[in-house]
């Protein structure tokens, strides 16, 4: 329920005495001050926000050239390029839309907040029935006793209902005021500026942060440059579902910091989904899982005789683990593994052009009479790479990738401010809508024997509500004896 028209006034002149209506922020117009608090500039500015947004959910962010020339054209991505619509949320223009939309919360909780503040903790003690009979819920009680007693009940009768009791007397009349749930006022206001908190942070956490992505091979370690840590991928595994189904996907890690402890291991944890890793202010998310483009576990090899085409041997190899065959005079090792098969006639070099294995080759070191070759055999075309030199063909029949586990890395600084803000929003709803700010004002005069009571209240909400409450606080002060 909106405040009267008198209580607005009251707070309207209460603030302008006070100082509040002529505040302009370091020497600004008051017109400016106006426009930067205007109803107009937030829902501009939301509606900005929400286009801003729906451009960055709808085209993917971050993506390579390639990614985008594909999906749209050269043509188009060049334009999206342009406008920064492949990094949205990056740009300046979507940081100065967040920080306006800061400044227009902030300058209008600061002009509206202290006046209704200041309205609010007015106790008014001493009214008159004038007054009492104005306001929505009134009445005029007759009680046959001393006005001194029927006070100090009414003291009584208020306080139980949880308010907060005042009264004075003047010549022969007393005054008593009750009021509680002030805070009920605070509610909305606390709900707004929750939204420029929260936004704040997100700020924050978008220019002093970041967020990115790597993959770890189990034993390796990693140095994270951000946090000048290193970074341990210790174990990787899945757990299953009777059916086979992926039930979970679980990383150990372990952090080393060079400059605490010699290096010593600071930090070990087992991650799985949403229950990250976090280390000097960096989070380590288990986000997704794969089969690696460059390495492999082990490979199997069959090895025949070219003079007969007889299988002579079969064996399993280890990743870059030599194995001797003294039958056969051969030691073989795995030194290399791209799942999709690339070679650049320039450079001579081989590389994995997706992560795909769509067209997976094992380079296999052979040495054979003290002579070491290294062919790339391809699993897909057994027998069409043939070794001049050696009475043997390779053929590689199966293998076994290596698993890698993919990690969300994210520093948000603003994170704490970011939750700050929500349960500030949490706390404002509550407030406003649990606890409702009520007042009651009672003028008691003698006549005769007994005294009359004016009795009168009002809430800003909750009308239902108090008007039951009055109906049974009218019933208990008739009842006082």
């Amino acid at each position: 329920m909106a405040d009267s028209p008198a209580e607005e006034s009251l707070s309207k002149k209460s603030a302008e005495q006070s100082g509040w209506g002529r505040f302009d922020w370091s020497g600004l117009p008051g017109d400016v001050v106006d426009t930067l608090s205007s109803l107009k500039l937030a829902i501009s500015l939301f509606i900005a926000l929400a286009i801003l947004s729906t451009i960055g959910t709808v085209i993917q962010q971050g993506e390579s050239s390639d990614f985008y020339i594909k999906e749209y054209g050269e043509p188009l991505f060049r334009w999206f390029q342009t406008l920064g619509f492949t990094d949205v949320y990056n740009q300046v223009w979507f940081r100065a839309v967040l920080g306006l939309l800061i400044v227009n919360s902030l300058t209008c909780f600061y002009k509206r907040f202290p006046g209704i503040w200041r309205s609010m903790r007015q106790s008014q003690i001493t009214v008159t029935p004038t007054f009492i009979g104005a306001l929505k819920q009134h009445a005029k009680i007759s009680i046959g006793r001393e006005g001194g007693h029927v006070a100090e009940k009414m003291i009584d009768i208020f306080g139980s209902k949880g308010y907060r009791v005042s009264a004075t007397r003047i010549d022969k009349d007393i005054s008593v005021f009750a009021t509680k749930g002030i805070m009920g006022r605070v509610g909305a206001h606390v709900a707004h500026v929750s939204a420029a908190v929260i936004v704040l942070g997100g700020l924050i956490g978008s220019v002093t942060g970041f967020r990115d992505f790597g993959v770890g091979l189990p034993g390796q370690t990693y140095w994270i440059p951000q946090g000048e840590f290193n970074l341990t991928v210790d174990k990787f595994w899945m757990d299953y579902y009777e059916n086979g189904a992926i039930k979970s996907y679980n990383s150990t890690l372990s952090v080393s910091d060079p400059l605490v402890d010699n290096g010593k291991k600071q930090l070990t944890k087992t991650i799985t989904v949403n229950d990250p890793l976090v280390y000097n202010g960096i989070w380590f998310y288990q986000s997704s899982y794969g089969d690696h483009w460059d390495q492999i576990d082990k490979a199997k090899v069959l090895i025949k005789e070219k003079s007969s085409d007889q299988v002579v041997s079969d064996v399993m190899l280890d990743w870059k683990v030599p194995m001797e065959i003294p039958d056969l005079g051969l030691i073989l090792n795995v030194t290399g593994f791209a799942a999709d098969f690339a070679f650049d006639s320039e450079t001579k070099q081989v590389s994995s052009k997706t992560s795909e294995h769509n067209n997976p080759a094992v380079q296999l070191a052979i040495t054979e009479e003290n002579k070491t070759v290294t062919p790339w055999l391809f699993v897909d075309f057994p027998g069409i790479i043939d070794i001049p030199d050696s009475k043997y063909a390779f053929e590689i029949t199966a293998y076994g990738p290596s698993k890698y586990t993919g990690l969300q890395i994210a520093k948000n600084p603003g994170i704490t401010i970011v939750w700050t803000g929500c349960l500030m929003i949490v706390v404002g709803m509550a407030l406003s809508s649990f606890i409702f700010h009520r007042r009651l004002w009672v003028n008691i005069q003698s006549e005769g024997e007994g005294t009359v009571l004016h009795v009168g209240g009002n809430t800003h909400k909750g009308q239902i509500d108090f008007t039951r409450e009055f109906s049974e606080l009218l019933e208990r002060i008739q009842g006082i004896a």
